[in-house]
């Protein structure tokens, strides 16, 4: 391998990773406040990814406008799913549980739906092909608009997290929920809240990811798996380790898939998560827990 291809495969590994690090803030920022393992995280990321291709394919929307859809659409069915389902769940012991088979069943329920709405085929977007040529390297248009978008709403979502009242609200929440609660701070509204934003950031990063790769509704389950990989890989709770997450799974997949085959570099996510609970179970950058 010369220089030029390993640069070439660190810019395409870093720039899906990209994506891959707003694809995993959502699954993050629920597990972090609610303790929740929402399994139906990566359909949501599927049906993104469906309703950008039926905007682009009906109405001739590019995603760049179909992502404020996207973006709504998954607020409101994080709404709908925590107002209506999880927050039915008592908090006892089995409440991880019980949370687990809703999210279950969620996911079948969103698969069945894009299914019904828009088949079972692979679909994607043709948008903004070839490349820009900058030293010697390849900038894929649509991965360096996909890129550049995913880190604008991760920005804005720092932002809102650390300089609102009701960010400030969330992270309270995730730290000592009890405490939070003693201060006035509304719990299940913010669990709600926070709920809507994890389907939010997942329909986002599908919106995106379609522009990059094609999808279909059984590819759910894959990015599911990605987004704990890289919760874990770079640390709950931490913002910077989800990002670190995103950009060593990305890298890991595109330099296996050179190196040995397709088929294993979309196993490389489980690799991945088993050595790292194995090693460092605390992640990149998160807290070492006793």
């Amino acid at each position: 391998m010369d220089a030029r291809i390993f640069l070439q495969l660190v810019v395409n590994g870093t720039m899906v990773g990209g994506v891959y690090g707003l694809m995993s803030l959502g699954i993050n920022l629920v597990w972090g406040v609610m303790g929740v393992m929402n399994l139906a995280h990566g359909d949501v990321i599927m049906a993104g990814g469906f309703l950008a291709f039926w905007l682009f394919s009906q109405f001739g929307l590019n995603p760049l406008v179909a992502l404020p859809f996207g973006i709504a659409a998954g607020l409101g069915l994080g709404f709908l799913v925590q107002r209506f389902l999880l927050s039915k769940v008592p908090p006892d012991r089995g409440a991880v549980k019980t949370s687990l088979l809703m999210t279950f069943g969620v996911s079948y329920v969103i698969i069945n739906g894009v299914q019904l709405l828009w088949g079972n085929e692979f679909q994607t977007v043709m948008f903004l092909g070839g490349s820009w040529h900058v030293f010697g390297l390849d900038f894929a248009k649509a991965r360096v608009i996909a890129f550049a978008a995913a880190g604008l709403i991760s920005l804005a979502l720092w932002a809102f997290l650390q300089y609102t009242f009701t960010g400030r609200a969330v992270r309270a929440v995730s730290q000592q929920a009890d405490g939070a609660q003693v201060c006035g701070i509304d719990i299940p509204r913010i669990r709600v809240l926070t709920f809507g934003l994890g389907g939010a950031l997942a329909a986002a990063a599908g919106v995106l990811l379609v522009m990059i790769f094609a999808i279909s509704p059984a590819m759910g389950t894959g990015y599911t798996v990605r987004s704990f990989a890289v919760t874990v890989i770079g640390g709950l709770g931490s913002f910077p380790g989800a990002l670190a997450g995103a950009v060593v799974l990305g890298l890991a997949e595109v330099f296996t898939g050179y190196l040995f085959s397709a088929q294993i570099a979309n196993g490389i996510a489980f690799l991945l998560f088993l050595a790292v609970l194995l090693v460092r179970p605390q992640g990149l950058l998160g807290a070492k827990r006793l």
